[in-house]
């Protein structure tokens, strides 16, 4: 495997060089040096410049320097191979990267903050948002190199906030970070209005200790993401609210931890996804180098999924029962059904105004209780499958159905569709389609029929 090391001779650079190589050495690959002439800033003729006499000295003592660090690399036994290019920096560097088929990117950064940063821009964080690979990015005397270019594990604090590239930044600690599981800790960031609405829990907020059943929750979902990584040790964990820049916040914590590094995540579609930790924050103002994983390094799963739990949504009525068997052929193997019964409540009139249609009381809890069990498939039991029923009240379905799902963390969500077209569909809505545009699990819709054979 080959590790990509961009270099630009400065104090930066070369820290990020000595880390590049001490993984090199730890990992038994090769190492690329690339540095990238880029195009003069100001016009060469107009400056009475000629272009060919300034371009071969430049390439000449680029040469030399790079040479100079890959004969000292060499002597330690690594295997060093030096590129010098012309162009912008940090297209060239992605471009390697992708024809060399890297495993990492190691570049420096200069921490340029406000109008230097606005103006030069960060090649850094150019390459981070575009690698196809894991980016080391490292600030000068950022890290303890003696202890990287020792054979001891890395400290790692592994950060992730819930958005999608959560799973690439495990798989890339289990499988190459090179580290023990007894020195990795986890760092969930979290935004409490957003993880309220994501699980169904009101008033989500209460100060930096955080809501008890909601810090549970996210802890759940933190631990079972993060079994892969370590087996039957857990790693530390620390739950961090997100108060005003969880990136700054986020480094902070990090540099009183001591570790050697930090990993976080790059979400391959940012745009219109708002996550806690954002990764420019967090590289503008790191003390320590941050391993950047791209979401989707992690191979496609290949095994036939088995499902143990499922949401089976129900109004009741005969269509929607037709959803009930094929959903608890899903757990045929064994498993939980959670069916779900929603009474939608009345939207209010304005902002403030409270919904005219009451909650539901509890006699009409057990009868809807009673409804739904009679719905359980009798050899359900003989097949090893519990049912639980649940029912909830809320002014969306839909939304209800979501959440639940969140909170109980099921497999899949199984319904049945109306099949509503034309005006019926836009007065009524569709609760399956708004199911099907916003859930992240499976979905199993059943195409309901009256029993004419007419869809309703």
């Amino acid at each position: 495997m080959t590790i990509v090391c961009a270099t630009d001779f400065s104090a930066s650079s070369g820290t990020a060089t000595r880390l590049g190589a001490a993984l090199a050495r730890r990992r038994g690959d090769r190492l690329l040096l690339v540095h990238v002439l880029e195009p003069l800033p100001v016009d060469p003729v107009g400056a009475g410049i000629r272009l060919a006499d300034w371009d071969n000295q430049l390439f000449a003592s680029a040469q030399a320097q790079i040479e100079n660090q890959a004969d000292e690399l060499r002597k330690s036994g690594l295997t060093v191979e030096i590129l010098v290019e012309q162009g912008y920096a940090a297209a060239v560097v992605l471009d390697t990267a992708r024809t060399a088929e890297a495993s990492l990117i190691v570049v420096g950064s200069h921490g340029r903050k406000a109008v230097a940063r606005l103006i030069l821009g960060s090649c850094a964080e150019k390459i981070v948002s575009a690698a196809p690979c894991p980016v080391l990015v490292a600030r000068d005397n950022c890290a303890d190199v003696s202890r990287w270019e020792s054979s001891v594990p890395l400290r790692l604090a592994v950060a992730t906030d819930g958005s999608s590239a959560s799973s690439a930044v495990f798989f890339w600690v289990r499988t190459a970070a090179l580290t023990s599981p007894s020195d990795v800790t986890l760092i969930r960031s979290y935004w409490p209005p957003q993880e309220g609405a994501r699980y169904g829990i009101d008033d989500p907020w209460q100060g930096n200790e955080g809501h008890p059943e909601l810090l549970k929750l996210i802890e759940r979902d933190v631990r079972r993401e993060s079994e892969a990584l370590a087996g039957a040790h857990l790693p530390p964990l620390r739950l961090r609210v997100a108060v005003r820049d969880a990136g700054e916040e986020l480094v902070a914590d990090v540099a009183e931890m001591g570790v050697d590094a930090l990993v976080i995540g790059i979400p391959k579609h940012r745009l219109g996804h708002w996550t806690p930790i954002a990764p420019k924050s967090v590289l503008r103002t790191a003390t320590r180098p941050v391993f950047c994983i791209p979401e989707g390094i992690e191979p496609a799963r290949r095994h036939i999924r088995r499902f143990r739990s499922v949401l089976i949504a129900s109004d009741l009525s005969d269509l929607s029962k037709q959803a009930v068997l094929p959903a608890y052929g899903l757990l045929a193997g064994g498993g939980q059904a959670h069916l779900c019964f929603v009474q939608e409540q009345e939207q209010p009139a304005a902002r403030g105004a409270v919904s005219l249609k009451r909650s539901l009381t509890a006699q009409e809890r057990e009868t809807i209780e009673a409804k739904l069990r009679s719905q359980v498939p009798a050899e359900a039991a003989d097949h090893g499958i519990g049912t639980y029923v649940t029912v909830l009240e809320g002014q969306s379905v839909a939304g209800e159905i979501l959440q639940a799902a969140e909170r109980l963390d099921v497999d899949a969500i199984a319904l049945a569709s109306h099949g509503r077209t034309g005006i019926g569909r836009v007065l009524l809505g569709s609760v399956a389609e708004e199911v099907a545009r916003k859930s992240p699990r499976p979905l199993l819709i059943v195409h309901a029929k009256r029993g004419d054979g007419r869809a309703d």
